[in-house]
């Protein structure tokens, strides 16, 4: 069934929103009264603010304010209603049905209706440039039952799509603006029905947003403006605030502790905004197509000496891929790869390399340089020669799966299949050693989609296709930290967040 689009009406609203952010600022947009958070980023401004092409999860605090999901999580992280106010699985797990809010729009004015859902589903998966095609690789498709209902019909039985619908993969868009031009909706139109409606965007500078109205639980947002300033030089945001030019920043992890000397407030939750530095081998090309090296590998790293050397002791020690306190997170992982040296040195001779080996580690861009060269120290204390190698075409050899051996960092999917998958499944996105998988993940993939996720045995099963896909994977962790943010005291504290989302519903800034 079809619904009208309204779409004389609605066009001429898009484009007057075009005409927005063209210019210097709409006149709220210019306005310094209300309740303003002035938010200071190191690095560049986010290239894509379409959630379909946006891949990284760290990436998506940016676009948490503008767009909502379908689906949000409570405080234990279990699905709880956002833009749809319900789901109903059908008695086989093949389908499952959602209800939408009545009376919602997008910030267009265009009505979030279970076309415009569907229509984003579908773009999500045939989209050339998506980055959720992946995620949403069981879904057969969408059916539109009325303007409030849609059915999700799946390729096999899958319990998961309220987490995958949750926040990252969740964030849905105006269905007019990607009609119009997608193009533009990535790079300087964002157009959501989240808290936060863009009224200025100047791209490698600063985004302006304006408090929604009729965002479905406006009455619990006491922001009126938040404006994100990237750019920044990280060693200058600590000072920034106090100095007033911001009142809420992103911190790096080696300015956690002047923060904290500057009595500026954290937030930060290891267990919930969280960062997994790793090392990636690809089982598919020498040494490492050898079960052997890649054991001696994971054997070498002592992560007690990243989180003293790299995080300035503000990490975690790492065993595996997620933190403790994570429902992925097995006790059945720890101490499998306890730091052994000597052991490691053993395994290298039993490969057939007695006196040792020569890698080339591709460093990706995001990792800091201590972090490489701290590889290549503990690496040749098993008699390995580590090339660090700074590829300015890292990503293309890292995503084509070329590269033998990479650093790279994970802040976690919403998602606890998709989680999994990610990192050990065919065609997982951090899965270097892709199309390799094995065949005790899958089964325990499969087990774990098959199980409900309010059965009482569903943590169980977590965790073992955790352990499953780990044991058998090509990820070496090297540490933890969290995810960490600075801010004045006037900007209230009670922040619920998730991976990937800063959560801006009762958070006030001075007096209410």
């Amino acid at each position: 069934m079809k619904f009208s689009r309204r779409l004389t009406a609605l066009v001429g609203l898009a484009t007057a929103s075009i005409l927005v952010l063209a210019g210097c600022s709409s006149a709220g947009g210019s306005t310094s009264g209300g309740a303003v958070v002035k938010w200071g980023q190191a690095g560049v401004a986010p290239g894509n603010w379409d959630p379909i092409v946006t891949g990284a999860t760290g990436a998506t605090v940016n676009l948490t304010p503008i767009y909502e999901p379908l689906l949000i999580q409570d405080e234990n992280g279990k699905p709880a209603p956002a833009l749809a106010e319900s789901w109903e699985y059908n008695a086989d797990g093949t389908a499952v049905t959602f209800t939408l809010r009545p009376g919602l729009t997008f910030q267009d004015d265009s009505p979030v209706n279970a076309e415009a859902v569907a229509y984003y589903i579908n773009r999500a998966i045939t989209q050339k440039n998506s980055a959720l095609a992946g995620s949403y690789s069981n879904i057969k498709d969408v059916v539109v039952d009325d303007e409030l209902n849609f059915t999700v019909n799946l390729k096999s039985v899958d319990y998961q799509i309220p987490y995958l619908f949750s926040i990252r993969a969740g964030l849905i868009t105006s269905q007019v603006a990607a009609e119009k031009d997608v193009d533009a909706l990535n790079t300087r139109n964002p157009v959501g029905a989240g808290p936060f409606k863009v009224v200025e965007l100047v791209p490698e500078s600063h985004i302006t947003l304006e408090k929604f109205q009729n965002y479905w639980d406006a009455d619990n947002i006491h922001i009126d403006r938040i404006e994100i300033h990237f750019g920044n030089d990280a060693a200058s945001l600590v000072s920034a605030v106090q100095t007033g030019v911001y009142n809420f920043v992103t911190v790096d992890v080696t300015q956690i502790q002047a923060a904290r000397a500057a009595n500026l407030d954290l937030v930060q939750d290891i267990t919930k905004n969280w960062a997994v530095q790793f090392l990636s081998v690809n089982r598919n090309i020498a040494p490492f197509d050898d079960p052997r090296v890649v054991e001696a590998f994971r054997l070498a790293v002592n992560s007690q000496e990243f989180v003293d050397k790299v995080t300035l002791g503000e990490g975690e020690v790492a065993n595996q891929l997620v933190p403790e306190g994570h429902p992925l997170f097995a006790d059945a992982i720890e101490g499998v790869y306890k730091f052994d040296p000597a052991r490691a040195k053993s395994l290298l001779a039993e490969a057939g390399h007695p006196d040792g080996l020569e890698v080339t580690l591709d460093a990706s861009p995001y990792s800091a340089d201590s972090q490489s060269e701290l590889i290549q120290s503990q690496l040749a204390a098993i008699g390995v020669k580590v090339t660090i190698n700074k590829n300015p075409n890292w990503s293309k050899g890292y995503f084509g799966k070329t590269q033998a051996f990479s650093t790279y960092g994970y802040v976690g999917r919403n998602s606890q299949a998709q989680t999994l998958t990610e990192h050990y499944d065919v065609g997982g996105v951090l899965n270097l050693s892709s199309p390799y998988s094995s065949p005790e993940f899958q089964a325990a993939l499969a087990k774990l989609r098959a199980t409900p996720i309010d059965a009482p045995e569903y943590p169980e099963v977590a965790r073992a296709a955790s352990t499953a896909g780990f044991l058998n994977g090509s990820s070496i962790p090297l540490f933890a930290q969290p995810v960490t943010w600075a801010k004045s005291s006037d900007v209230s504290s009670d922040f619920q967040n998730r991976e990937g989302f800063l959560n801006w519903r009762g958070i006030t800034v001075g007096s209410k």
